[in-house]
């Protein structure tokens, strides 16, 4: 099937000039693979773009992070795509990761707020398990290449060591698992950046995976510290009250019929490990099992700015409300 594959890739000119690369001259499986498939030498393509788009914009301890980050993610798609399988499973994989990558990459150089941001990447699939496996690892977060100060170095630092703890701590134990990062800004201003992590992991030869999201918002100026409560609300206010009510309203609704406990959902509103800091709102992201079922998923609650406004603290650092 590979051989045909190869073969038509020949006859098809079109290909060749999709791919960012000479197909008349790959060599490796990974060149081939990709000659050989329209659709996968177009994304490679667009990779390319973008990579290369990317670096243009960036300092040059950006770049080389980057170009890091490339090379680790090359290695692994050959581990994880190239163990002994048949030629549509390596072309599955190969998109996958391929459409992955190109979605990382849209954040390698992005404006947002008054920073230029870029991206770290961690990328892994060496060891195997009983069953000759890959153990995959993948952890990206952001991290700002301009404007620099002493304020957002740490940042960068902060950003870099959440990266690192995710992509080491596992809860597989003796088990070889799958571990999936991704630390995404919601929002930035010149006072605060507020990143929501998820995590996923899936444990090799368990039902399912599982997995959570974190809320990491960060008070830039005066002074570098994570977000209190009191940042952002009044504490004289009843914003607990509203934060829980709103959150039990679309809890309920989600749950169509199923018993809620408003004392768990309270505890779930207000913890602010759940809070991200978006242009439109606050977004309460409450994980499977803190109140429902892990069949009814991940509950996103966002309340708009507007809305809170009668509970909120003078200086809230959130974006003008017009």
């Amino acid at each position: 099937m590979i051989k045909r594959a190869l073969v038509m890739a020949c006859l098809i000119p079109t290909i060749a000039s999709a791919a960012s690369f000479d197909c008349d001259v790959a060599h490796s499986p990974l060149e081939k693979a990709v000659c050989a498939d329209p659709a996968l030498s177009t994304l490679d393509s667009s990779i390319a773009t973008s990579y290369n788009a990317a670096l243009q914009r960036l300092s040059s301890d950006g770049q080389t992070i980057l170009r890091d980050g490339q090379r680790q993610w090359l290695q692994f798609v050959r581990d994880i795509c190239f163990t002994p399988q048949d030629a549509f499973e390596v072309g599955f994989c190969l998109t996958k990761r391929y459409t992955d990558r190109l979605k990382d990459l849209s954040t390698a150089a992005v404006t947002i707020g008054p920073y230029l941001f870029s991206r770290s990447d961690y990328f892994s699939a060496t060891t195997l398990d009983k069953a000759g496996r890959p153990y995959e690892i993948h952890a990206g977060a952001p991290r700002i290449d301009a404007p620099l100060s002493p304020a957002i170095a740490s940042w960068n630092s902060a950003m870099e060591q959440k990266r690192t703890i995710r992509a080491v701590d596992s809860d597989c134990g003796s088990r070889h698992g799958d571990e999936y990062s991704s630390l995404e800004v919601n929002y930035a201003s010149a006072k605060v950046i507020s990143v929501k992590a998820t995590d996923w992991e899936y444990c090799h030869g368990t039902p399912h995976g599982q997995g959570g999201t974190t809320g990491l918002t960060y008070i830039i100026e005066p002074r570098l510290h994570t977000l209190e409560a009191a940042d952002l609300f009044n504490m004289d206010t009843a914003w607990k009250d509203f934060l829980t009510s709103r959150s039990y309203e679309a809890i309920e609704k989600k749950a169509d019929g199923t018993s809620v406990e408003r004392d768990r959902v309270e505890r779930a509103a207000i913890n602010i490990r759940g809070w991200t800091l978006t242009q439109d709102g606050l977004l309460i992201t409450i994980d499977p099992y803190a109140v429902l079922a892990y069949a009814f998923g991940t509950t996103e609650v966002i309340i708009p700015w507007r809305d809170l406004k009668p509970f909120l603290a003078p200086n809230a650092p959130i974006p003008p409300m017009t």
